[in-house]
């Protein structure tokens, strides 16, 4: 998944990887069963298979369907284990933390995290790649702490510069088992928790000095877009919160359309009245009627139900979303038959 699956991912082409991943998911299976005599074939298979449950628990979650990414992370964590890859177990504990995030289960994805981070904490010896690692693990943590509230925001602070010290030390962008992590990725996530604190003049601030941003996957810098639109209009600028939002959408535009936050922000742009805004704001800037038809408010496709588990959208989404009911028949069965792998 490092390679040009890995770049689909990243690109947030979901309709790809939707046809992709089911067929990736039954021959790793089958690689399993194929190399029994053979302890080092059956390990690589081990993880490709371990990476294919990672990419499906992900975007089973950006999909809406919860229940089905923890069931996907469950087979990740057994095959990356068998795997006998302690790096594949960590970007697996990453994952996991993400999708517990996703879930709202914050204290869960914080003391993954944080105790898969305790497990490999760098030495001066330390490779490149056991750094970003570390890293990835400390954001990851950090993301399920800032969610956590007010009280919370000083760790979540120390574990940034942590981070960040961890990125200064590699000194370039790295991208490990398809996730960044460097100067770049540490700045994003800086203006992300700057966001979620509700610090959105300094989350602009520090959104205008983010070094390297074309080195990131475009799901990851249409994150950092979307971020900006809502620093944007937290300070009551809808026009450039409208003109965040459209470049995100140039970089990742399934992704876009599926991104739960994205939607809300726009519904919120979409239905401001005058009295919301300024005195010489009293219409709708055409380029909000644009992202309206573009990227569709949230109650349009129902993300309203987001949250509970049980959305998924209708037949008259964008693109086709039948490979959600295949990965889930990829990821449940063999649990189902009892089976192995």
């Amino acid at each position: 998944m490092t390679g040009s699956d890995g770049s689909v991912r990243g690109a947030g082409r979901m309709g790809e990887v939707g046809a992709v991943l089911p067929q990736l998911i039954r021959d790793a299976r089958s690689a399993v069963r194929a190399y029994e005599g053979s302890d080092r074939d059956r390990a690589a298979a081990y993880a490709v298979l371990a990476e294919a449950y990672q990419v499906a628990a992900t975007t089973l979650t950006a999909l809406g369907n919860p229940d089905a990414a923890s069931t996907a992370m469950e087979r990740a964590t057994v095959a990356a284990r068998r795997a006998g890859d302690p790096r594949l177990e960590a970007i697996g504990a990453a994952t996991l933390a993400w999708v517990f995030t996703k879930q709202g289960r914050l204290e869960d994805a914080e003391r993954v995290a944080l105790a898969q981070a305790d497990r490999i904490e760098p030495t001066f010896r330390s490779r490149p790649v056991d750094l970003s690692l570390w890293g990835i693990l400390l954001l990851r943590a950090a993301t399920a702490l800032v969610r956590q509230g007010e009280r919370r925001y000083d760790r979540v602070d120390e574990l940034l510069r942590m981070a960040t010290a961890a990125a200064a030390g590699i000194g370039t962008d790295r991208l490990d088992y398809a996730t960044p992590f460097g100067p770049t990725n540490t700045a994003v996530a800086k203006v992300n928790f700057q966001v979620e604190m509700d610090r959105c003049a300094p989350a602009l601030t520090t959104a205008r000095a983010v070094p390297g941003l074309a080195s990131l996957p475009p799901t990851w810098r249409a994150r950092f877009h979307v971020d900006r639109a809502l620093a944007h209009a937290g300070l009551d600028q809808d026009e450039a919160a409208t003109h965040a939002l459209l470049t995100a959408e140039r970089d990742a535009p399934e992704w876009m359309r599926y991104h739960s936050t994205t939607r809300r922000l726009v519904a919120d742009l979409h239905t401001r009245t005058p009295s919301h805004l300024p005195s010489d704001r009293t219409r709708r800037p055409a380029a909000r009627g644009e992202v309206g038809r573009r990227v569709p408010p949230g109650h349009r496709y129902g993300t309203q139900r987001h949250w509970s588990g049980r959305w998924s959208p209708p037949a008259h989404a964008p693109f086709a979303l039948m490979p959600v009911g295949v990965w889930w028949d990829a990821v449940r069965v063999p649990y189902a038959r009892g089976r192995g792998g």
